[in-house]
């Protein structure tokens, strides 16, 4: 079977996956965000968004966490690393190893 090329590229970070602070710097990107009725200029640091934005940050550190690497990345069709849970599993093994994967982001948010 030959696996296409991906169409996009990624080159951030530990082999393409990102982590908190590039997620962050990410979301500055003149993105039109309005909360009752006021463009918001940066979510990262606006009130109403500054927390969600912090939590899922702290997710994209936990790829880049020797602790919880194993548990939580694993190659894609493209040889690329991802969350396991964002992959499809091919076996039992790899389905408990996505469960096991998300509950471990689920704990942290």
């Amino acid at each position: 079977m030959t696996i296409p090329q991906r169409p996009w590229s990624t080159s951030v970070g530990d082999g393409g996956l990102l982590d908190g602070s590039a997620y962050l710097e990410s979301l500055r990107d003149e993105r039109a965000v309005y909360i009752y009725g006021e463009r918001v200029s940066d979510v990262t640091t606006h009130p109403a968004f500054r927390n969600a934005c912090r939590s899922i940050a702290r997710l994209y550190d936990a790829l880049h966490d020797p602790k919880q690497h194993a548990a939580l990345i694993a190659p894609d069709a493209f040889g690329q690393p991802t969350h396991k849970f964002f992959k499809p599993s091919y076996s039992a093994q790899e389905l408990v190893e996505a469960r096991e994967a998300i509950s471990i982001w689920a704990r942290l948010s």
